[in-house]
């Protein structure tokens, strides 16, 4: 991979994180304009993506498929084509919600997973994307703890309003409602990342650390299902009530379950994997 390319790719991903961040700040915070913005971010993230592979095929002298990187570019670059034509004449809404954080996520992928630092004492450190994974998850379940708060003082208000008093120490139900659902599409958007990241390290961790069984990710996903519900409700179908902050409650205490109670399958001899450098692996 020359230097043009790597420059392009950099760039490509930078476009792709913009896009992602304007789709959810249109989606969690009603912006107007924010979702043409996206929208021509990830455009524009997917004519450079498309340069810097055209770079690669006429400067690298490779096949076209020839590495991990080209591969995934490939079809993230499928996947962003589809998106913006499926938005534009199949008339589908919301496809750059989820196809912009998918694309800055598979190029991230084969960019920051072959990085080692093997002299480092943790894991964390030795390998920057299972940090990033740490980080991101924790923050997402940082905006479930939140939204699991302003819909617990809903339900309050909602069942003190019912007996024909008001909490003077409780947000108004609107109020808390409003915090409830962009507490958690924070939360889910991060969570998300975090959680994708997760699958990929199960699936091709350096060194195999983790059982393909490891129970932690898979027992991450109903909380990721409940939220993902509560939000397609909530923000697409625009329904509210009690019983949609009763799936926040619900999908908080799964998580917390999870995060808590269920450790990593960790294989013990961590330090066992080959240094790979990431020269070698977008050779």
């Amino acid at each position: 991979m020359t230097t043009a390319c790597t420059v392009t790719l950099g760039i490509a991903l930078s476009l792709y994180l913009a896009a992602a961040l304007l789709f959810q700040g249109q989606f969690l915070l009603r912006k107007n304009g924010w979702d043409a913005l996206g929208r021509k971010s990830l455009g524009i993230g997917l004519a450079v993506h498309l340069i810097g592979m055209i770079l690669h095929l006429g400067l690298s002298n490779q096949p076209l498929l020839s590495n991990m990187l080209v591969v995934i570019s490939w079809l993230v670059i499928v996947l962003v084509i589809t998106s913006l034509l499926g938005e534009r004449y199949a008339r589908v809404r919301h496809l750059g919600l989820l196809s912009a954080p998918l694309a800055f996520l598979g190029l991230l992928y084969p960019l920051l997973m072959p990085i080692r630092f093997e002299k480092a004492e943790s894991i964390l450190v030795q390998y920057p994307f299972l940090g990033v994974h740490v980080v991101l998850t924790a923050l997402g379940h940082i905006g479930f703890a939140l939204s699991f708060c302003a819909a617990i003082a809903y339900l309050i208000q909602h069942q003190a309003l019912k007996k024909g008093r008001l909490n003077r120490y409780l947000p108004p139900l609107d109020t808390a409602a409003e915090a409830t659902f962009r507490f958690a599409g924070g939360g889910f958007s991060l969570f998300t990342l975090g959680l994708g990241m997760g699958v990929i390290w199960l699936f091709g961790a350096p060194g195999e650390h983790l059982a393909g069984e490891d129970t932690k990710i898979w027992l991450a996903m109903p909380t990721w299902l409940v939220f993902a519900v509560y939000l397609y409700l909530r923000g697409i179908s625009q329904r509210h009530g009690r019983r949609l902050k009763w799936l926040v409650v619900a999908g908080f205490l799964l998580g917390l379950i999870n995060l808590v109670g269920v450790r990593h399958d960790f294989d013990e001899e961590v330090g066992s994997a080959q240094p790979v450098t990431i020269t070698d692996e977008l050779a």
